[in-house]
């Protein structure tokens, strides 16, 4: 199958992801909603994702902002080290995700942070989310 002939999403589906960037869906309801053109697996040491979608243009935009409320729900006890490394790790992995053009070296640098080490060591190494340029 070419990437042309790959389905898009729907707009449910563009939806659910939009609200999964601010939090507000879980990732385990990812499998049911984009079942048969996204799989994944974080379970081992290896991480991996399959896309079997045409990728949507504009993708959902991940901002220093979806950032910072997701620090902040880490903080507040809301949101598991481990939810926030899996959060991190979707975004990173799952195509349908783009990073904010304005920012895009901090973010991408503080998603494969938290994804590949840890909220905890990834915000000892790199300081405060709320500094820094960017549109966030």
């Amino acid at each position: 199958m070419t990437r042309n002939e790959l389905p898009s999403l729907s707009s449910e589906q563009i939806d659910f992801l939009k609200r999964f960037v601010l939090l507000e869906t879980r990732l385990e309801d990812i499998r049911d909603v984009l079942a048969g053109v996204f799989d994944f697996d974080f379970g081992g040491p290896s991480r991996m994702a399959i896309t079997g979608f045409r990728v949507p243009e504009p993708g959902v935009i991940v901002t220093r902002n979806h950032i910072r409320n997701a620090v902040e729900e880490r903080k507040l006890g809301k949101l598991s080290e481990q939810e926030l490394i899996f959060w991190a790790t979707m975004l990173l992995l799952n195509d349908a995700f783009e990073l904010d053009p304005d920012d895009q070296e901090f973010v991408a640098e503080w998603l494969n942070d938290v994804s590949f080490n840890g909220y905890s060591e990834a915000a000892a190494g790199r300081g405060s989310v709320a500094s820094g340029g960017g549109a966030g």
